[in-house]
This record gives C-alpha cells, sequence and structure tokens, in this order.
C-alpha cells in the first residue's frame, strides 16, 4: 500500500510495469520462435518481433524520462 502521489513510488510502478512488458515479450516471442523452428511458418514472426521490441525501447525510454529528480539524492 504505496502513495500513489509519491513520485519515487509511481517511477517504481513504471519499472514493475517495464519489467512484466519484457517477461510478456520474451516469453512470446521465444515460443513463436520455437514453434516457428520445430513445425510451423509463420510469416510476420519477424516483423512483429522487430516492431514489439522498438515499442519495447520505447517503453524503456519512457520509463527513463519519467525519473523524478529527487530520487537521485535520494538514492545515496
Amino acid at each position: 500500500n504505496g502513495d500513489l502521489e509519491d513520485p519515487t513510488y509511481k517511477h517504481f510502478s513504471r519499472i514493475v510495469n517495464f519489467v512484466i512488458h519484457c517477461m510478456i515479450f520474451t516469453a512470446v516471442v521465444s515460443a513463436t520462435w520455437l514453434l516457428k523452428e520445430i513445425k510451423y511458418e509463420i510469416a510476420l514472426f519477424n516483423n512483429v518481433a522487430i516492431f514489439w521490441s522498438i515499442v519495447l525501447a520505447f517503453h524503456l525510454l519512457f520509463v527513463i524520462t519519467k525519473k523524478p529528480k529527487d530520487s537521485e539524492k535520494q538514492s545515496t
């Protein structure tokens, strides 16, 4: 039960959301690649994986740019 108005709490919430996004990306892309290699021909696999990795990179940039300025002083 954190304070939803606390900037540090919001930042760590965004980090957790990014990590969950990474885990879902890894699981889906790995499973799809495995199916592609074993049996099925998936035509759009490369395009979807590249597009999703670009979205993931923008998500990371969003998390980094929204980092509160006060957390740098508190971390020392």
